[in-house]
């Protein structure tokens, strides 16, 4: 795991500044730093060292090529020995050293051999000098780029904070950037919340050579093996499940550095808690909780998993009197505005991890955009009408359509009714089509639809910013390409089946987690806001003094007058709308203060 950077054209810009860029990032690569530069483009890599601790020294070269890479490659042993038929060499036992050997022997192809999570970029000057990035197929790692005013020079980074240090870095905020975040609680790919800046999406690879810049996608290879036998049924596919996360969780447990899990109480992290304290001896668990009694505690679920799995457990326990300062730290990391609320929890809980001596932590993330596991799918699938995707629109968004129509400034509402705005006919429109084309019905259609379009960037974002921000590698079992394509290859009513969302999880889960916690209703990890933004409390404070605050920069998008009924609503009767709409602000001013600081 790592951070990486580079340019690819122009003129060559100062070390000093590649000093800068590098330094930005320092905390997801504190054990060594390399970079080369050439002709007209410079690498430069960041290094966290998960595995072949004492080799794998960055940028990666053969003749002509270039590499660096952030990610793991959990298939790098049958990788490395298949390429050693090939009459390729290695030592050591580093992932990323079958990169270039692999790009030499398949081309951009190469990437649908990795099994892992991964950014790559390649420079190739054997024929026309060329720049190629790479992602995978679920979007983990982040990569932001830009093009020069002129067009000549491309450059990329791991972190937009870090790309922003550059001397020619477009800085132009998009004017659309806030009713995005606030539409879709955070800024949905490959736009940014910078006019002229883009993130790769899933499966991309990007091609840049003598000012001609191409992005395509390269699709997830269909595996025929890795379908249940028979006809689908939820007993099949939870076995076929089972089978498969077995072998991704013997890779993934598989380090030259401690391991840990997280364990929220939920039954996906359950699960792939249980899973992996069958592979590993006297493995840690974590979770993290809020001092004080409060809606939503599920430290006890976890405590019941770990006592039942046998693991370590960590009981992290946050003081919310110390919210305010914290929201000002883990805003900073997050690179564009994200309302989620237990993000705050995300980044304390990975800066325990990491005292504790952890740089590897298993989630659960995944399994409920792959099966189904929220109900707003299954509503919207349903749903017999013209607008059956509006249920899943309103889900999506931190603040209600009518609810921003109150409350932008006259200016800004123009604005966004003219551009046609996040809640505008686009969404709704592109999940017609996709059902009319016949692919897929309306389940799998919003499934596939939020896999890409949605889920990388509201929660594997700050999942990778969060960790790394702390030097830890949040590893996820639910999004490797054998799982993926079990998803892929299930019918809705596998998914959902008899009123039970995400029924193959949960059936697989059954021998390996206590019923109690199988059983009960599902609860997303999250931070009580609406209680916890109440007079008295820390967050409550903050919120009035920042968001009331005369020279508050959110006024230029949201009127004052309703952010105080907003406020005032919450301090007399405490609603959950409220309290996510004066959430969401609080994350949006802080940002925006960031940013000038």
């Amino acid at each position: 795991m790592c951070r990486i950077y580079g340019s690819f054209g122009g003129a060559t810009i100062n070390p000093q500044v590649w000093d800068d860029v590098a330094g930005m990032m320092r905390e997801g690569g504190p054990d060594e730093m390399g970079r080369r530069c050439g002709d007209g483009w410079t690498l430069g890599n960041n290094r966290l060292a998960i595995q072949g601790v004492p080799d794998g020294h960055q940028p990666f070269e053969r003749p002509g090529l270039s590499c660096v890479f952030n990610g793991e490659i959990y298939n790098h042993r049958a990788l490395r020995a298949e390429l050693t038929t090939r009459g390729y060499s290695f030592t050591g036992d580093c992932d990323g050293d079958v990169l270039l050997p692999l790009y030499e022997v398949y081309g951009d192809a190469f990437v649908g051999r990795l099994e892992g999570m991964f950014a790559v970029a390649v420079v190739d000057r054997r024929e026309e000098p060329c720049l190629k990035l790479f992602t995978d197929h679920a979007g983990m790692k982040s990569l932001y780029y830009y093009l020069s005013g002129s067009g000549s020079r491309l450059c990329f980074a791991s972190e937009l904070r870090a790309l922003s240090r550059l001397p020619d870095f477009p800085d132009t905020i998009d004017p659309l950037a806030v009713d995005r975040y606030l539409g879709g609680r955070a800024i949905w790919g490959p736009g940014t919340v910078h006019t002229r800046v883009r993130t790769l999406k899933p499966g991309s690879v990007l091609r840049f050579a003598d000012g001609r810049l191409t992005v395509g996608q390269t699709p997830l290879a269909e595996d025929p093996v890795g379908r249940p036998d028979g006809e689908p049924t939820v007993a099949a596919a939870a076995a076929r499940l089972d089978e498969i996360l077995r072998d991704e969780m013997s890779r993934m447990l598989d380090a030259d550095v401690p391991v840990c899990v997280i364990t929220s109480g939920g039954l996906d992290s359950s699960y792939t808690t249980a899973l992996a304290a069958d592979l590993v001896p006297d493995l840690a668990s974590f979770n993290i909780a809020y001092q004080g009694e409060w809606p939503s505690d599920e430290r006890h679920f976890a405590e019941e998993v770990a006592r039942h799995c046998g693991t370590r457990h960590h009981q992290v326990l946050l003081d919310p009197a110390t919210f305010p300062a914290l929201v000002e730290r883990y805003v900073r990391h997050l690179d564009q505005p994200n309302n989620a609320p237990h993000s705050l929890s995300t980044f304390a809980l990975f800066e325990a991890v990491h005292q504790a001596g952890f740089k590897v932590a298993l989630t659960g993330d995944g399994a409920d955009e792959l099966f189904a596991g929220y109900a707003r799918f299954s509503k919207a699938a349903q749903d017999g009408s013209l607008t059956w995707h509006r249920a899943y629109q309103d889900a999506m968004a931190a603040v209600h359509r009518t609810a921003l129509e109150r409350l932008y400034t006259p200016e800004y509402l123009r604005l966004v009714q003219e551009a046609g705005g996040f809640f505008g006919d686009g969404i709704g429109d592109d999940l017609d089509e996709r059902v009319r084309s016949g692919q897929h019905g309306k389940l799998e259609t919003l499934l596939r639809y939020d896999q890409v379009e949605r889920f990388p960037y509201y929660i594997l974002r700050r999942v990778d910013h969060l960790g790394m921000a702390h030097s830890v590698e949040a590893r996820i079992p639910f999004l490797q390409p054998s799982v993926v394509r079990l998803a892929h290859s299930l019918p809705a009513h596998v998914k959902v089946a008899d009123g039970v969302v995400k029924a193959p999880v949960a059936e697989a889960a059954r021998r390996w987690v206590p019923r109690s916690v199988v059983e009960r209703p599902k609860q997303p990890f999250t931070l009580p806001i609406t209680a916890m933004i109440k007079p008295g409390e820390a967050l409550y404070g903050m919120i009035g003094d920042l968001l009331l605050a005369p020279g508050a920069r959110c006024h230029d998008y949201v009127r004052t007058r309703a952010v105080r009924d907003l406020f005032r609503t919450q301090t007399e009767t405490p609603t959950a709308d409220a309290a996510e709409t004066l959430w969401s602000l609080l994350v949006l001013e802080t940002w925006l203060s960031a940013r000038v600081s």
